[in-house]
């Protein structure tokens, strides 16, 4: 009887110690020839966020297109809630499955802000981070003065609020607030549409962690260089963006900023010829002009 008990016991706790060494490579897009480079898009958003560079830049890199697990039609994956470290997980797994000791590694809004974690926690498997569009807290964007102790009573009625939306009343308010992140009209409804598609319980979790994870007191230990892509528009003009980023930044150990005007969050729809090139110069081991 208690021989039984014992594997009873091994068997219900087992299974939780060994999942990570268990868990199956994550199935995430590789193509291109070249250095390894992660490109891993934002909340609730494709892979297909590198769409319009995809294919110039699988000239020049081995693309890793990663697609987090919850977000735009991909199933969610563990517990919600750990959606940054689950996330931040996988794609190291998917390097080891990959054999891949290190990479560059490019991220847009949410990606960005994993991009710093990665830097901060696996230095030695990142060289190199790109952010494109995000802070490194993000309610410093509408008030410069947050932090996680003014931010998580707004954060949990956040997430609250869009757990009791139904389906069709969230549809609606992704297809308002799309109007903001992208300019380019042919793109506003594909966003949309991903956000719509991703598994409610994760979109809300990552912005309730976006909302009240602050990465500034790391910063310092982000030791590989850090570029930054923001964007500007006639609503955050330059003015506003670069001293908000570059304070942002200001722990950074080797940080460059590059401002891209006229352009919304999706800086790759809205100006994809300077993305392009500014996206590839962050890539670069050259140094700013």
């Amino acid at each position: 009887m208690k021989r039984l008990l014992l594997a009873a016991l091994a068997a219900l706790v087992l299974p939780a110690a060994v999942h990570a060494d268990d868990a199956p490579c994550p199935d995430f897009e590789v193509t291109g020839s070249g250095p390894d480079l992660v490109l891993v898009p934002g909340l609730g958003s494709s892979p297909e966020t590198w769409s319009l560079v995809k294919e110039s830049l699988a000239k020049d890199y081995r693309l890793h297109l990663v697609h987090v697990a919850g977000f735009a039609g991909r199933p969610a994956q563990g517990d919600p809630a750990q959606i940054l470290a689950n996330a931040e997980a996988e794609i190291i797994r998917h390097l080891d499955c990959r054999k891949v000791p290190s990479a560059l590694y490019a991220g847009h809004s949410m990606g960005g802000f994993l991009g710093l974690m990665l830097g901060a926690d696996h230095p030695d498997r990142i060289t190199r981070v790109v952010v494109v569009d995000s802070l490194p807290f993000l309610p410093l964007i509408y008030n410069p003065g947050a932090s996680p102790a003014n931010t998580g009573q707004i954060a949990a009625d956040t997430r609250s609020g869009m757990l009791a939306q139904d389906r069709d009343s969230f549809a609606e308010s992704q297809r308002r607030g799309v109007m903001s992140l992208v300019k380019t009209p042919a793109w506003q409804g594909k966003v949309a549409d991903w956000s719509i598609a991703s598994d409610r319980a994760s979109f809300a979790a990552a912005i309730y962690a976006l909302m009240t994870t602050d990465m500034r007191p790391r910063l310092a230990e982000v030791t590989v260089p850090v570029r930054v892509i923001a964007a500007a528009n006639p609503f955050a003009p330059r003015a506003r963006i670069e001293p908000l980023y570059r304070t942002a930044y200001a722990g950074t150990p080797d940080m460059q900023l590059t401002v891209i005007e006229d352009s919304f969050h999706f800086v790759m729809f809205d100006q994809p010829e300077a993305f392009e090139k500014g996206l590839r110069e962050a890539l670069s081991k050259k140094p700013a002009a």
